[in-house]
């Protein structure tokens, strides 16, 4: 079924729980705020990076009929930074996030043709097979992550044309610098962090 809402230029989707996940596991703990995407940041990075006008959707589980209180704020917080926000629940042996971002997958394939995604997501096991088809119909696709958690299920797609954007480093969404340990090309070594 089409959809009557007019269509975008670009579709963002965004699995905030396992980007959440990626930095958990760089900063060795659960993120305090600063260490969490600032979803203005990706919202404005998105509006620069892909053609206009561009659709922020993040999936998120909200575990049962009713939106937790707990929620509630981040919700809010998502819908003022400019995203709009699926928020989806299932049984407990469904994978609700991954369903509800290939639904969306699928859908823009066959209901907005030419359209660009972007899929904010490190997770290439339940994603890639639904990015492979928008890239063979050369669409513009990119992955946004942290680039050493990026699945390689998604690296194998870069030859196609996947794009894979480092959500610190080239998107900047992050309030302070994360202590990674990233291996930097010498060509865009800066000394001065050293000096």
């Amino acid at each position: 079924m089409q959809s009557a809402r007019p269509a975008a230029a670009s579709y963002v989707l965004i699995d905030a729980e396992n980007v959440d996940w990626a930095v958990s596991n760089i900063v060795g703990r659960k993120p305090e705020p600063q260490d969490r995407v600032q979803f203005d940041r990706l919202v404005a990075f998105c509006d620069t990076y892909f053609p206009k006008p561009v659709r922020c959707v993040v999936v998120l589980n909200a575990r049962g009929e009713q939106l937790p209180d707990a929620m509630i704020g981040f919700v809010r917080a998502l819908k003022s930074a400019g995203c709009e926000v699926a928020l989806l629940h299932g049984r407990p042996d469904q994978k609700v996030v991954d369903l509800g971002i290939l639904k969306l997958l699928e859908n823009i394939r066959t209901q907005r043709p030419q359209a660009a995604v972007g899929l904010a997501s490190h997770d290439g096991a339940d994603f890639a097979e639904a990015l492979k088809p928008l890239l063979e119909e050369k669409r513009q696709v990119a992955v946004l992550g942290l680039r050493e958690y990026v699945s390689q299920k998604f690296r194998e797609l870069t030859p196609l044309g996947l794009k894979v954007v480092d959500l610190e480093l080239n998107a900047r969404v992050f309030q302070r610098p994360l202590p990674r340990l990233l291996p930097v090309n010498v060509d865009e070594f800066d000394p001065t962090l050293f000096i």
